[in-house]
């Protein structure tokens, strides 16, 4: 008897209790978040640019005058292992009972990272890595974990995910960690903490948002509620991303691009993002290169290198941006698709090419096997399909210096 075959899906809510969002919701809701949480000692985790800016000094301000004592720690870009862990004895003796994470990716990935650091009572760098997805000797169970807050200045989204990334301090290889724990237990989408955020920045983050739309479309495990918002996301990113650089005062467009980012990446544990993301990692480590940057280099050549294997997915890229003839076919429709997104990139002016970060060609082949190392730490299936993979991403990259 032949029985037809039934797909059952789940879909996975991330553990995060709130999201408040809104022009100054930090200064009208943190405190009383806090106080819900009966916390009093904070662990800060920020970066020196942000120490500087009007909105930070007001919230430490804020904590202090109620009474909440703090501690400060400075990560940097793409968050190296070395850094991270400098002072964590200090911070071990100091015993958060909070964290509080500021800034773009880096310290809302450092911040991810501390809650389980604490939990575990890990006192140096080479004791992380086990816990790695990359590594995968010592199972990271979260059973005890510091809540985090998160307060965005960027567009990048990591505030949304259950992931993370540390670089190493010797092989400058991106290590990633994973658990639906080390999601952030409230988020605050305020714009007033990123007028500071430098333009070129919030652009590329923006663009960041936008890749993490698109490889949403064409996840090889998409699913209905992921793929809707996704598009959402690229209505509020295609349009809003221009007028807030236009108009970088204008709060509202900042806000509705940090919407868009929300949007682009809602719950990515019932998704897998793909191939751009892969060769993003390893150029941010690899070259010092911010991620939303790495995003407008390969995010158009990724498109067209997938487009044969994803041209429903695509397709219905132009359709939610208002951009295509409905008399078009689906093939026709999908071609537009890079086109579109490259032409917003040269729109919001964002450098996308390797060669404008000082890559060499000779380096490339070095890079590539970090790229060939995270997509099959993905099982990104759309992509391991290719045949010789090894030197289709060499071309891939060749296109984008």
């Amino acid at each position: 008897m032949n029985r037809e075959r039934i797909f059952i899906m789940i879909y996975q809510y991330l553990p995060v209790d709130r999201i408040h969002y809104g022009v100054n919701v930090v200064d009208q809701e943190i405190i009383h978040e806090i106080q819900q949480l009966k916390a009093s000692k904070v662990l800060m985790v920020t970066t020196n640019s942000m120490l500087k800016t009007s909105p930070y000094e007001n919230l430490v301000q804020l904590l202090h005058a109620n009474q909440i004592e703090t501690y400060e720690a400075i990560l940097k870009q793409h968050v190296p292992g070395n850094v991270l862990m400098q002072n964590i004895q200090e911070i071990t003796r100091f015993n958060p009972d909070l964290i509080i994470s500021c800034g773009g990716g880096s310290p809302i990935d450092a911040g991810k990272i501390l809650s389980f650091v604490l939990a575990e009572n890990i006192q140096s760098e080479e004791e992380i890595y086990p816990y790695s997805v990359n590594v995968a000797e010592k199972p990271l169970n979260m059973s005890h974990y510091v809540p985090h807050i998160a307060i965005p200045t960027t567009l990048s989204a990591a505030e949304f995910t259950s992931i993370a990334g540390i670089t190493s301090s010797k092989n400058r290889a991106k290590y990633k960690f994973s658990h639906l724990n080390m999601t952030p237990s409230f988020v605050f989408l305020d714009p007033v903490f990123t007028q500071d955020t430098p333009d070129w920045l919030w652009a590329s983050t923006g663009m960041r948002a936008v890749d993490h739309a698109v490889e949403t479309l064409y996840s090889p495990f998409p699913n209905p509620v992921n793929t809707g918002l996704a598009l959402q996301a690229l209505k509020k990113l295609y349009k809003y991303l221009p007028l807030s650089k236009k108009n970088p005062s204008h709060l509202e467009y900042r806000l509705e691009c940090q919407m868009g980012a929300w949007l682009s990446l809602f719950s990515v544990v019932n998704i897998k993002l793909g191939l751009s993301h892969s060769i993003g990692h390893q150029l941010g480590s690899t070259y010092d290169i911010p991620h939303g940057m790495t995003s407008a280099i390969m995010l158009p050549h990724v498109m067209t290198f997938l487009l044969p294997r994803t041209y429903e997915a695509q397709a219905q890229i132009p359709e939610a941006l208002g951009e295509t003839d409905p008399y078009k076919n689906v093939k026709e429709k999908a071609e537009m698709s890079p086109t579109l997104i490259k032409n917003l990139i040269l729109d919001l002016d964002i450098p996308h090419q390797l060669r404008d970060f000082n890559v060499t060609k000779e380096s490339l082949t070095e890079v590539v096997r970090h790229i060939l190392m995270d997509i099959q730490g993905e099982e990104n299936t759309v992509v391991l399909e290719t045949n010789d993979l090894n030197k289709e991403i060499f071309s891939l990259l060749e296109k984008a210096w």
